[in-house]
């Protein structure tokens, strides 16, 4: 009976341990992901508000950098048509080089006739449609795939108006230099990735991740300028920052709470366990020595009583009962016993 009582709250106290850990552990994680999600929220609201301050800033830059351009040029008093005027422009374009915010331009006629044309580093080969009063428009090359941020101004030629057509391209580049460590971003135009600030290989995985704009729910993006429309490109922005509660973390206070409740739960049930071995040790002892004896002595009762007042409800009526029967009287469920008598004859 000892055996089968230890058993019993062995089995209950492990069970207890073990409910205590997996409520820990439930807490523990259920904590980390609020914290995390939180976390998450707040990082991409910051970028998306850093990333539409850097879109807005680009906008002006390039704006004020295009009429600065245009200003030079015609400042420069050689944009008339003639072949050495000609020569004049391209060897004060090659001058510029890559100080130059943009890399190609042509200068147009308001008929669309190109006067003059300069690329810095390759050559883009893309035809431009702009709608009446449209300044600024997006062309895809198709030679490379490359977009381009179209910009055209009015530009006085010597003896009319023409234009200036500005491209900047929307390349890797670009992003690499406009993004900020814990991000990642991603240039979108007509439902495809075109440039990515991982460079080529970047946007190759951007592609296998992302098969669609409208799948990135953990994301954010903004439209690059303008209203919200088809040929608008859109700026991705992935937070790459690590968690701010990883399983480490939160394991080290989940197991030093289990281990306080372990201790204090192991000091609270062994009081109770020895009591209660101790209740049934009595018991069996009693019932061992009156076996012995045939006959109820003071140790017996001394036993009866240890059994009777200890904490298993069970093992206290067997106590009661088996001191009646020892007594050869009527059981305590049909009358009243004075527990207290210890003498056998009594």
């Amino acid at each position: 009976m000892l055996r089968t009582l230890n058993s019993q709250l062995a089995f209950r106290l492990t069970s207890v341990l073990l409910l205590i850990l997996v409520s820990l552990s439930i807490l523990g994680i259920w904590t980390k992901e609020q914290f995390n999600d939180k976390f998450r929220s707040t990082q991409l609201a910051n970028a998306r508000e850093h990333y539409a301050a850097v879109l807005a800033d680009l906008d002006r830059r390039w704006g004020r950098e295009s009429f600065n351009l245009k200003t030079r040029l015609e400042a420069q008093k050689i944009l008339a048509d003639t072949e050495q005027n000609k020569e004049k422009l391209m060897v004060y374009l090659i001058s510029q080089g890559n100080s130059i915010e943009f890399p190609s331009l042509r200068i147009e006629t308001t008929q669309g006739e190109k006067i003059a044309s300069y690329d810095y580093a390759s050559h883009v080969d893309t035809s431009v449609r702009f709608l009446p009063g449209q300044t600024n428009t997006w062309a895809q090359n198709p030679k490379d795939g490359t977009l381009y941020l179209v910009i055209r101004q009015f530009i006085w030629l010597g003896k009319e108006n023409g234009y200036l057509v500005l491209f900047k391209p929307m390349d890797h580049a670009l992003l690499t230099h406009m993004t900020y460590p814990g991000t990642r971003l991603s240039l979108w135009w007509k439902g495809k990735a075109v440039a990515s600030s991982d460079g080529e290989e970047g946007l190759r995985k951007t592609a296998a991740r992302y098969p669609t704009l409208e799948s990135k729910d953990s994301n954010a993006y903004l439209t690059w300028f303008g209203p919200e429309s088809e040929s608008s490109p859109k700026l991705l922005i992935e937070p790459l920052g690590s968690e701010l509660i990883n399983m480490g973390t939160i394991a080290r206070p989940v197991m030093l709470t289990f281990f306080i409740l372990l201790i204090a739960i192991t000091i609270g049930f062994s009081g109770l366990w020895l009591r209660a071995s101790r209740q049934m040790d009595a018991l069996l002892q009693a019932e061992k020595r009156h076996k012995a004896l045939d006959s109820i002595d003071e140790q017996v009762i001394e036993s009866l009583r240890t059994a009777q007042t200890g904490p298993v409800k069970t093992a206290r009526l067997m106590a009661l009962s088996m001191e009646e029967r020892m007594r050869g009287k009527t059981p305590a469920s049909a009358r009243h016993f004075d527990t207290t008598t210890t003498d056998p004859a009594s």
